[in-house]
């Protein structure tokens, strides 16, 4: 019996239906791209790592910086932030936008972990569009 057919039957018999939902991605799981710099840039997407913005970002800084984003398919071998710190020898990691740290931390934002000094920007389409979100973002690099 088809599933859709069987749940109609037990509906119409008024027998209440209880379905699993899936479970949630573990959002806190980053994908590391390529680099072998000592900073980490945490960013939402690979995509917004690719704007003209994100390459300013990584002229400023000079060396290698590696970025990253959360895995969204939920994958439990891809390493957590303070795992990719201790792995990777990071030692600054950069997060835009406040909703993205407030979801790898989930309360307080650390000003350390491990090794790493982790400094919240704003989000990079915050920065591309806000010449103050930018001048904030160069003096707290300083």
């Amino acid at each position: 019996m088809i599933e859709s057919q069987r749940r109609a039957y037990l509906e119409a018999m008024d027998i209440n239906v209880w379905l699993q939902k899936p479970a949630e991605p573990d959002r806190s799981r980053l994908i590391i791209g390529p680099g072998s710099g000592s900073t980490l840039l945490l960013c939402n997407s690979a995509e917004e790592s690719a704007t003209p913005l994100a390459s300013d970002i990584c002229r400023y800084l000079g060396g290698n910086p590696v970025w990253a984003w959360p895995d969204t398919g939920g994958s439990t071998e891809r390493p957590t932030l303070e795992s990719a710190i201790d792995n990777f020898l990071f030692t600054r990691v950069l997060l835009f936008g406040q909703s993205l740290a407030t979801q790898l931390f989930s309360g307080q934002v650390a000003q350390v972990l491990g090794s790493a000094r982790i400094v919240v920007a704003s989000g990079l389409s915050e920065l591309a569009q806000s010449a103050s979100a930018r001048r904030s973002l160069w003096r707290q690099l300083l």
